[in-house]
C-alpha cells in the first residue's frame, strides 16, 4: 500500500510539474486546500459558506476517528478513519480549483474596492513622484546658488 501511495504522488508531482499552464488559474487555491482542507475555500472568500463547514467538520472528525483507530486497534482498522481524510482532502482541493477557475469571487463589491485601492495608489504615486520632481529642483537651484 505504500508503494501505491508513493506512486500516487509521484505521479502528481509529475502532472503539476508539466501543467503549470493548467495550474495557472486555480492552482494556489488547489494546493492550498489539498494540504489543509478549506484553506483553498477561504482564498476563494466562501470561509464562511456551508461546503466549508461540512468539509471542516469532516476533517476535524476523520483526523481523530484516524488517531482513535491507530492508537487502540492493530493493523487495517487505520485505514477506515484514513480513507475519508483523504477523500476530504481531494473533494475540498477539486472544490477550490473548480471555484477559482469558475471566477465566483467576481463580486462587484470587492471589484469596487479594488478599484478604489487601485486609485489611491495611483494618486500615492503621482504625490510621490511631484515631491521628487520639487526635490530634485530644489537641490539644482541650490547647486547653483553656490
Amino acid at each position: 500500500m505504500k508503494k501505491y501511495f508513493s506512486c500516487l504522488m509521484a505521479f502528481l508531482m509529475i502532472f503539476v510539474s508539466f501543467s503549470t499552464t493548467a495550474f495557472a488559474v486555480g492552482g494556489k487555491e488547489f494546493g492550498a486546500s489539498l494540504l489543509l482542507p478549506t484553506t483553498g475555500q477561504a482564498l476563494n472568500g466562501e470561509i464562511g459558506a456551508t461546503k466549508t463547514k461540512i468539509m471542516a467538520g469532516i476533517e476535524v472528525a476523520a483526523v481523530t476517528t484516524t488517531i482513535l483507530l491507530a492508537t487502540l486497534t492493530t493493523g487495517g482498522l487505520f485505514w477506515v478513519g484514513l480513507g475519508p481524510l483523504l477523500a476530504n482532502h481531494a473533494w475540498s482541493a477539486a472544490d477550490a480549483f473548480k471555484t477559482a477557475r469558475s471566477g465566483n469571487n467576481n463580486d462587484p463589491y470587492i471589484q469596487q474596492q479594488l478599484s478604489s485601492a487601485q486609485r489611491t495608489l495611483d494618486v500615492s504615486r503621482q504625490n510621490r513622484f511631484d515631491r521628487e520632481s520639487d526635490i530634485r529642483q530644489r537641490i539644482l537651484k541650490a547647486g547653483e546658488q553656490s
